[in-house]
This record gives structure tokens, sequence and C-alpha cells, in this order.
């Protein structure tokens, strides 16, 4: 019982850190020029650069930044073709 306890509340904890992550918008350096910094968000692919990979790392970035209070990332420029992580601005907007 115990153990499906905590099997429950992982996924509750997955479903609604998935859900803050949306919340997360992707924008430009403009778009954020009267928003407050946060901080640098970044994760690593998990399985080498595929469009999935980079996708769930993305995701995993703007779930770090939703738990910061973010509305909005701005993503910096990969450097190589061979990409193992992505990472990121954090900013809070007012609405």
């Amino acid at each position: 019982m115990k153990a499906l306890s905590l099997v429950l509340a992982t996924i509750v904890m997955s479903i609604s850190v998935s859900a803050n992550a949306k919340s997360v918008e992707d924008a430009d350096a403009a778009k954020v020029a009267n928003c407050t910094f946060l901080k640098e968000v970044s994760a690593i692919t998990p399985s080498g650069y595929t469009r999935t990979a980079l996708g769930a790392a993305m995701d995993d970035a703007r779930a770090e930044a939703a738990k910061l209070g973010a509305t909005h990332i701005v993503w910096n420029k990969v450097d190589s073709a061979n990409v193992t992580s992505v990472s990121g601005k954090a900013y809070r907007c007012g609405k």
C-alpha cells in the first residue's frame, strides 16, 4: 500500500510539473525587456541529439523555470551541432 501511494504521488507530481512547464512561454529579448530576470536554467538531453530528446530537455528546463515562478524563457543559442544540453534565461513578467 505504501509503495502504491509513492507511485501515485510521483505520477501526480510529474503531471503538475508538466502543466507548470507548459505555462512558461518561449520569448525573445524584446518580449522580456521589462521583465525580472530570475535565473539561468538548463537541462541535459536524455538520449543524445534527437528532436524528441531536445524537446524533453527543453520541457525539463521550462519546468525548472516554472518552479522559480517564471512566465517566460529566452533560449541561449546552440554552439554546436552535437547538442547535449539546452539552457536559457528565466524571467517573470507582469500581466
